[in-house]
């Protein structure tokens, strides 16, 4: 089941990149529906930590067909909008002491904005600097832009629903104490919000094509793959463990693995 809601639909951008005026004006939330969102991030001091990288990848999302990209900062957002046509869903991540917060401030809302985003996913999890529904009706008023709210829980996610967020998205479940931590993805959340008629976006920890099925199969409306796209650091890594001489980060195993391999061929 998909549960509906009028989305909100953004104003005209005269940033933005050229569209054929007699083509139907792209909807960002009806965009999305039974889609694949890839995300499209790269934390500070990844290789792939510039804009143009970022916009190398959401071409590379939009050629393998994603509905939309996940972007973080609004140097990503102009990059990519310039890259490709697809709605950017758009973050700021901020540093708290615990985990990254999405967008936890109004400047950083209405920066996003600026550089062209389509959506914005924010904090719905009680630590933004603004209540969700005063929030989501902000965003709206304002900016007239769609709201992703990023949450945990079901209270969490029926109550940014319910304050007029035009996407829930599962993305802060095992991040929080709140919510439990499993390696996982957190289907049962997506199932629970999907029966309380929320329109849920399945996001994290999703890696495999089973997982995306077992999403929609529980309701989910779109869902988002992020690391196991886009992320060839982790790739690596979760390869290299699976070898016999596992390496360091400068690519050199090390002295202990290399003693408890002697005589192995």
């Amino acid at each position: 089941m998909i549960p509906s809601q009028d989305p909100v639909t953004p104003p005209h951008d005269p940033a933005a990149p050229p569209q054929d005026p007699a083509a139907p004006r792209l909807d960002p939330v009806a965009a999305i529906v039974g889609g694949l969102v890839v995300s499209c991030q790269a934390p500070e001091g990844h290789p792939l930590r510039v804009p143009s990288v970022i916009a190398r990848l959401a071409e590379c999302a939009a050629l393998g067909g994603a509905a939309a990209v996940r972007v973080n900062h609004p140097d990503d957002v102009r990059a990519v909008k310039s890259a490709v046509d697809l709605p950017v869903i758009a973050l700021h991540k901020e540093r708290a002491a615990d985990r990254d917060l999405i967008t936890p401030r109004w400047e950083l809302v209405e920066a996003l904005a600026a550089a062209g985003a389509d959506v914005v996913a924010v904090e719905a999890t009680g630590r933004g600097e603004l209540p969700v529904d005063a929030l989501v009706a902000r965003v709206h008023g304002q900016l007239g832009l769609p709201v992703m709210a990023d949450v945990a829980t079901v209270d969490q996610g029926t109550a940014a629903w319910a304050a007029g967020a035009d996407l829930v998205a599962t993305t802060l479940s095992g991040y929080t104490p709140d919510s439990p931590r499993q390696e996982a993805p957190d289907l049962d959340l997506v199932a629970a919000l999907t029966a309380a008629g929320v329109r849920t976006v399945a996001e994290g920890r999703f890696a495999t094509p089973d997982q995306v099925r077992a999403a929609f199969a529980a309701g989910a409306y779109a869902t988002v793959v992020g690391t196991a796209i886009t992320d060839p650091v982790a790739l690596t890594r979760g390869l290299a463990a699976a070898a016999p001489r596992p390496t360091g980060p400068a690519g050199a195993a090390s002295a202990d693995s290399s003693a408890s391999l002697a005589g192995q061929h």
